[in-house]
């Protein structure tokens, strides 16, 4: 694997130099830089798209916290263990739930509108694989809502560099000295202290998933390449109720629509799974109802008959029915779609990789909390409660680091140019081959098949001098292959047809090493 893949000279780049560049401006990114500002750090913040096009601005259902007085973090951390089957980092749950409660309790001093009744209570619901009514939430736009108040208080206070993406990070004997960035026709060099990588995870290698537009997951093998360790890419999480329109986008529909009385049923009409079982488990029932040749429906009438308005409380899904046709009256085709990444850059809950200076907070990170299997909203939870603590790390890093001029000539890869269709071609056939073999079900014969697939493609690419974006997912492919391939056993998220059982040999973490050599460990 070649450590740098773009072309660029250091000495011929323009320069930004600033204390901290956080890239990716998310709920994740914005909690790490609304604290680094308090803490008196003013970072720069790169983005790809505006700030609402982020993963965490189009979460629907809620951000999970025990703060009904019938709750308990204790309760919380229970659930999302259980969910966890057996991977969960127990110290960094603990965070996540205690402290986590505290970071919802300051979102709602920032002025979240967080839903309430007529008395003036936040009302809760409760999702999958939640003993509790403890998902708070804004009708079915929460992630939106949450965002929008960190970004006000965060968008006068800190430089956005709108339209830009991350190509590589600089290190020197191991430890981060600066990123180069590109707007797709010129490249800028940031030197800094550190760096913040709060860019998403990597659903959207997966052809039918719900994820924002340009979120992609490239940013981790950019880390990777840069030393980064990776963990646990095999688990990802595939949401049960995407809407199912032949050659549309895989829209979500909220769980939480579920935890308010909405059925899942066959083409009979008839119930074949607990609604409230965790994802994987009942995305799995669905997937089994495809194979054996029959369609899935979400029926919201349930909701209609206690009361509940669709058009009310769930807006987005009301509008997204419109769109395409469909009512609330009628049953909704679904099927399960590449929703969230359990793996990514391997980080402690407070950021830290295993390369100075380099952060990683939110999806894009793996800190063990989510285990084999997230449970529901938790995510927003992870990113306002692990941004909040990153903060820290990087204020205390940032105290015995410097900015230095380090020199780095690329002459990237080949000479030829990929042009716009063969790139979207590439695209198109990677996300498909993931989707085809190391989707929802896997087997050894369907992951070899890939694994080889994806040596062909790397072998192809570096003809081209601009396939810095299609290799860093064809690295970020192959860590998931080999994960998974090394998993020999079905747990959480990852379920193996020829391994169909946990073993308590693999109760333990794959950790990928940057010769993309796979080990299984105990953290």
């Amino acid at each position: 694997m070649k450590r740098y893949l773009t072309e660029f000279d250091t000495e011929k780049l323009p320069v930004l130099e600033t204390d901290t560049v956080v890239v990716g401006s998310g709920i994740a990114g914005l909690s790490a830089s609304l604290q680094l500002i308090n803490l008196g750090i003013s970072p720069v913040i790169v983005s790809k798209k505006t700030a609402d096009i982020s993963n965490s601005f189009l979460a629907q259902g809620g951000i999970a916290a025990a703060i009904h007085k019938d709750d308990d973090p204790q309760l919380h951390y229970r659930d999302t263990v259980e969910a966890g089957r057996g991977l969960c980092v127990g110290k960094n749950v603990r965070i996540l739930v205690e402290e986590g409660l505290e970071r919802v309790v300051d979102l709602i001093n920032y002025g979240v509108p967080f839903d309430r009744d007529a008395e003036g209570r936040i009302l809760l619901t409760q999702e999958g694989g939640h003993s509790r009514r403890r998902v708070l939430h804004i009708k079915d736009r929460t992630g939106s809502a949450i965002g929008s108040v960190l970004y006000q208080m965060v968008k006068d206070r800190a430089k956005f560099l709108t339209g830009y993406y991350l190509e590589e990070i600089i290190t020197e004997d191991g430890i981060y000295k600066g990123a180069v960035i590109s707007d797709g026709k010129k490249q800028l060099l940031i030197r800094s202290k550190s760096i913040v990588i709060a860019t998403g995870g990597y659903s959207p290698i997966y052809l039918r998933n719900t994820s924002a537009y340009k979120i992609s997951g490239d940013s981790i093998s950019v880390a990777f390449r840069a030393g980064c360790q990776l963990a646990d890419l095999e688990f990802v999480q595939f949401h049960p109720t995407a809407l199912y329109i032949e050659g549309q986008p895989a829209f979500l529909i909220t769980e939480a629509v579920r935890g308010e009385g909405a059925l899942l049923i066959d083409e009979k009409g008839e119930r074949f799974v607990d609604e409230m079982k965790p994802r994987d488990e009942v995305a799995r029932a669905i997937f089994k109802k495809y194979r054996e040749g029959s369609r899935v429906f979400l029926d919201l009438t349930p909701l209609k008959n206690r009361g509940i308005s669709v058009k009310e409380r769930f807006p987005t899904v009301y509008a997204l029915l419109e769109k395409y046709g469909l009512s609330e009256d009628k049953p909704v085709p679904i099927s399960p779609a590449a929703h969230y990444s359990i793996g990514g850059i391997q980080a402690t809950a407070n950021g830290k990789t295993s390369v100075e200076g380099i952060f990683a907070v939110g999806e894009a990170s793996c800190t063990g909390i989510h285990g084999a299997n997230r449970l529901a909203s938790n995510s927003l939870l992870e990113c306002i409660t692990f941004g909040y603590k990153t903060a820290y790390s990087v204020f205390v890093y940032n105290m015995y680091a410097d900015i230095r001029k380090v020199r780095v000539k690329s002459a990237g890869y080949g000479k030829k140019c990929l042009k716009q269709e063969e790139r979207r071609e590439y695209l198109i056939k990677l996300k498909k081959m993931m989707w085809d073999y190391v989707g929802l079900e896997r087997t050894e014969k369907g992951l070899k098949e890939a694994y080889t697939y994806i040596q062909e493609m790397k072998d192809r690419l570096t003809y081209y001098s601009n396939s810095r974006y299609l290799l860093d997912l064809a690295y970020l492919a192959e860590g998931i292959i080999l994960s998974a391939l090394n998993r020999k056993e079905s747990r959480g998220t990852h379920y193996r047809r020829d391994f169909p059982e946990e073993k308590e040999d693999y109760k333990k973490h794959t950790k990928v090493y940057n010769d993309l050599k796979i080990k299984l460990e105990v953290n």
